[in-house]
């Protein structure tokens, strides 16, 4: 733990930047435009087919209108965790791509601005833990990948490794120094224990069968889905479901 830098870049500067409500367009283009990696990031995606809808080539302010704040805050947090750990394996891409799915979908789903704003964090770091295994113990975690042909579950980590992916991605969240909201739903995504967790348990449980080709029909927490989002979780599995299609390019363009 100790050897996992702190977030103190300039692209978590501007995620803690568009957190403040009294942000202007003009305050978030001058510290996009300090950082020519992320503006470069940012105009590529708003230039992309799915937003464009003009020849008419975007400029930086152009393109955070075009793209929409939350979406510079998915690039901004992203950039800054992956500066973090600087690994390129294949793996640790797809996990990303899914990371910015649930993360993206999940905060459609809060009933507040506060909610929002947990689920789009906690839905983006949810798998932290997992990044944190690929960077510092990629031969031990990739070898129980492939044991299994999918992401291990937190059982199989914790009898490998001693500790599963969510007490890690808890502890280095912690060492960051996220709200204890964002806090608790990366250390129990897996098993949810009140509304928000609970959230994004069914949306990352929902993305990763749809990944897979598979339908998501059951789910091993339904006991715990019903206590903390009562019978709606199952409309809500329909809607993650629709968010999942509609998101799937802008995914791909994140990559």
């Amino acid at each position: 733990m100790e050897s996992i830098p702190t977030l103190e870049s300039s692209r978590m500067r501007l995620f803690l930047t568009l957190q403040e409500e009294s942000s202007t367009i003009e305050t978030i283009e001058q510290v996009v435009s300090s950082d020519p990696a992320m503006a470069a990031k940012v105009v590529r995606l708003a230039n992309s087919s799915f937003y464009r809808h003009t020849e008419r080539h975007v400029g930086i302010q152009q393109a955070l209108l075009t793209i929409g704040l939350d979406m510079v805050k998915c690039i901004a947090l992203s950039m800054a965790v992956m500066e973090s750990f600087g690994s390129d394996a294949i793996l640790m891409k797809s996990l990303w791509r899914h990371s910015y799915t649930v993360g993206l979908v999940a905060s459609l789903l809060g009933s507040s601005r506060f909610e929002k704003e947990c689920l789009f964090t906690g839905g983006l770091l949810h798998d932290l833990g997992r990044m944190v295994l690929l960077c510092k113990a990629p031969e031990e975690y990739i070898s129980l990948y492939e044991r299994q042909g999918h992401w291990p579950d937190p059982a199989l980590e914790q009898e490998a490794l001693g500790l599963d992916h969510g007490c890690i991605g808890e502890m280095v969240a912690e060492r960051w120094h996220f709200p204890p909201e964002v806090v608790r739903i990366i250390r129990r995504h897996h098993e949810p224990m009140d509304r928000l967790s609970a959230l994004i348990y069914l949306t990352d449980q929902t993305v990763s069968r749809k990944e897979q080709g598979r339908e998501p029909e059951t789910f091993e927490h339904e006991d715990l889905l019903r206590r903390h989002l009562g019978e709606e979780y199952k409309e809500l599995v329909n809607t993650v479901q629709h968010r999942y299609t509609t998101n799937s390019a802008i995914v791909e363009n994140l990559g």
